[in-house]
């Protein structure tokens, strides 16, 4: 009997170790490195119901009125990973003719529809409140409005459903512009970010460019304009052939620890939150 259990206890640990051998180590130091090839160039927006274009008028002119008194960039200041590409701060860029005057707003609440997991864009920080580079644009611009200010944060695979509902009044933070919003006739403000996709691997993994992804498991957030270039871009959908497997996250996070875990090789992500937290992991 005693030499069963010893040799069942033997088999375990053989199994155990075997385990062990197949599971990739995950470093404690690990580094991780963007691959920038600019693989969609893209701009980011702000999206209003097809009825609700005075509301628009009203934030659009509030937040010019934010980059004309400099409080635009102030904000702005706070984000490296988002200033160098903000449109409004561009030095050609000129401010439009007012399409409203802000003192005439009328008392409201405007409920600020988000991703709550986009950092630098719109995130919750260590007290549990709602910040980010878009989410303090929005307060500020209440603030000139004198509305009140509120943040729903959204499913956002279901984003304009969710806008569609009146469960907030605009969709922000990091919201890529696309043809099929006009032609189903959202109102969308003037663009203010130019992005692009990046990839984000180990710096261990042996991957230094786009072209080495193929056979590799490729993570990206579902509902994002990231997946939708992937199915649908010419030389994205035919770079996302070449995957072994592409999965979609509920999240940004969701897939970054997809990819510490070692779920996945890379992940497929917008330039800045990809900076944000790549510097953040790397520091």
């Amino acid at each position: 009997m005693k030499r069963f259990i010893a040799l069942a206890l033997a088999l375990v640990m053989i199994f155990a170790l075997a385990a062990c051998a197949k599971a990739p180590a995950i470093k404690a130091d690990e580094k991780y490195v963007i691959i920038n090839e600019e693989l969609g160039a893209e701009e980011y927006g702000i999206a209003f119901r097809s009825d609700d274009q005075e509301t628009a008028d009203y934030i659009q002119t509030a937040v010019y009125e934010l980059v004309k008194s400099g409080k635009y960039a102030e904000i702005a200041a706070n984000y490296d990973d988002v200033k160098d590409n903000l449109k409004f701060l561009a030095d050609d860029f000129a401010i439009p003719e007012a399409k409203v005057d802000i003192t005439k707003a009328e008392k409201r609440t405007f409920t600020m529809g988000i991703d709550p997991e986009y950092p630098p864009f719109s995130y919750l920080d260590d007290n549990g409140d709602y910040t980010g580079f878009d989410v303090e644009i929005c307060r500020a611009a209440c603030e000139l409005l004198g509305w009140d200010f509120e943040v729903f944060g959204v499913n956002w695979d279901e984003k304009l459903v969710q806008l569609d509902a009146k469960e907030c009044d605009c969709v922000w933070a990091g919201m890529t512009i696309l043809d099929s919003m006009y032609e189903a006739g959202y109102v969308i403000a003037d663009p203010y970010y130019y992005n692009t996709q990046v990839v984000v691997v180990k710096e261990s993994s042996g991957i230094t460019k786009a072209a080495d992804l193929e056979g590799k498991t490729v993570a990206v957030m579902l509902g994002t304009s990231g997946e939708t270039l992937l199915a649908e871009d010419g030389d994205l959908a035919d770079l996302s052939a070449t995957f072994g497997t592409l999965t979609t996250c509920e999240s940004f996070l969701k897939c970054f620890t997809e990819l510490e875990g070692n779920a996945v090789d890379a992940v497929f992500v917008d330039l800045p939150v990809a900076s944000s937290w790549v510097n953040d992991k790397n520091s």
